[in-house]
């Protein structure tokens, strides 16, 4: 018994003896290691946890019978059609049907008999005309700047504030 109580004792002193060596120096201490790898932990965990809550939302989407939020139920034809009809295809109506009353009263009797509508898209007329004489008779009486255009364009609000005319026999009324 008596040599443990040497070893016990040498041991002891030994301990009290024991310093922390002498790091090498990388420009950090050695707490903001720690609280680094603290921080990574952290983050780590916090990337597990949004993964599973990721996991969670869209298996709870899966099982709902439910439309995501961010889609809108689909209208019922009925209720649609009437607003489009009406926003579309009778004002567009409304605003032909005033430029031909401004042109046929702007025009020429034999150059009015020689145009024909087209679409109204943007802003812009398309007239067709019968012949390349009527085209260039009518681009002049309504080009930018003409009292013409400027007619047409208080008649009809400012909807239609361009001309464009093409020479189309087959869509002429002439």
């Amino acid at each position: 018994m008596a040599p443990k109580k040497q070893n016990r004792q040498n041991l002891i002193p030994v301990a009290g003896e024991i310093r922390r060596l002498p790091t090498p120096r990388t420009g950090r201490k050695q707490s903001s290691l720690k609280s680094a790898l603290s921080r990574q932990r952290v983050t780590l965990e916090d990337l597990h946890n949004s993964r599973e809550r990721i996991q969670l939302k869209t298996l709870q989407r899966k099982i709902s019978l439910s439309p995501p939020s961010d889609r809108r139920p689909p209208e019922k034809l009925g209720d649609f059609l009437p607003q489009w009809f009406q926003a579309h295809v009778t004002k567009t109506g409304d605003v032909l049907a005033t430029a031909s009353e401004t042109l046929q009263a702007t025009l020429p009797e034999k150059l009015w008999h020689s145009i024909a509508f087209g679409p109204l898209q943007r802003g812009l007329l398309t007239l067709y005309c019968s012949c390349s004489p009527a085209k260039v008779e009518v681009d002049m009486l309504l080009r930018p700047g003409t009292p013409g255009l400027r007619h047409l364009q208080i008649a009809t609000k400012g909807l239609i504030f361009k001309v464009k005319t093409v020479v189309d026999r087959a869509r002429s009324t002439g």
